[in-house]
């Protein structure tokens, strides 16, 4: 395995050190709005089957990272090298081709209140994927079962809780096939009680093998499945490693207050 911290292009590039391919690379990643710089020159590597998740106080640049990612916000400037195609420089066409390959999760659902279940998971399949309708429905069908909501099928949004929304959020993600799935928060607007089955859902994925950049402030969940952890604060990764050193042995003196406030 590499170090967690290696000496590239004399930038400090942190690499989860998996035995993995990259999948993803952020190079000299940057984001200002006008005058505030959000991301301060990113540099990481992202293998493949990895669960990398991102700490750190609210404003720090977590969510803006994960944003730019698949370029929900654009770069500033910097790369995000994405299986081979550096996203912001590549074609409208490639961009959207790359972007299919990427699920995102977000904090408050972005279901469609006006559709039902059935059709809030289907319509991407059938309109992007150009998938057969029947094929489309039993492929969502299938993957709503798994999270334990194959009675929500024919039911509007606004019929669901909180946690019901999150996971059918999750599969609508899970049925375009994604190599990597971004979450953004994903239990911040739940209530308490129903924070764990979404949780379920996630670590599931991550026992499966997928690759997961996951923004949370649930300390016990980032302990439990990450295999890297990023601790970010004013737009900077301020320290990474594993676990159980970020958790138990954290170097960086900003890291130890952060945890000591929220642990």
């Amino acid at each position: 395995m590499s170090e967690p911290w290696t000496d590239q292009a004399e930038k400090k590039v942190v690499d989860s050190g998996s035995i993995g391919d990259i999948m993803m690379e952020l190079r000299d990643l940057r984001k200002s709005f006008g005058k505030l710089e959000v991301l301060k020159g990113i540099n990481l590597n992202v293998h493949r089957g990895d669960v990398l998740v991102l700490i750190g106080p609210s404003g720090s640049g977590k969510s803006t990272l994960l944003r730019s990612v698949n370029l929900l916000e654009m770069p500033t400037s910097g790369h995000v090298i994405f299986e081979g195609i550096d996203l912001p420089k590549t074609s409208k066409k490639q961009l959207c081709q790359s972007r299919q390959k990427m699920g995102m999760v977000f904090q408050q659902f972005n279901l469609f209140p006006h559709l039902r279940v059935k059709d809030n998971l289907t319509i991407s399949l059938r309109k992007v994927r150009g998938m057969d309708p029947k094929e489309a429905e039993k492929k969502a069908h299938a993957l709503l079962t798994r999270v334990g909501l194959a009675d929500k099928w024919e039911e509007f949004p606004a019929r669901l809780s909180g946690g019901q929304k999150q996971r059918v959020a999750i599969v609508r993600a899970l049925a375009m096939d994604p190599d990597l799935m971004l979450f953004d928060e994903p239990t911040s607007a739940l209530d308490p009680e129903m924070v764990g089955e979404v949780l379920d859902v996630m670590k599931g994925l991550a026992a499966e093998g997928m690759t997961m950049m996951v923004v949370t402030h649930e300390m016990r969940f980032a302990r439990q499945v990450a295999d890297y952890v990023l601790f970010i604060d004013d737009g900077m990764i301020v320290e990474a490693g594993k676990p159980e050193q970020i958790f138990d042995d954290p170097k960086e003196q900003r890291t130890k207050d952060f945890l000591q406030k929220v642990l």
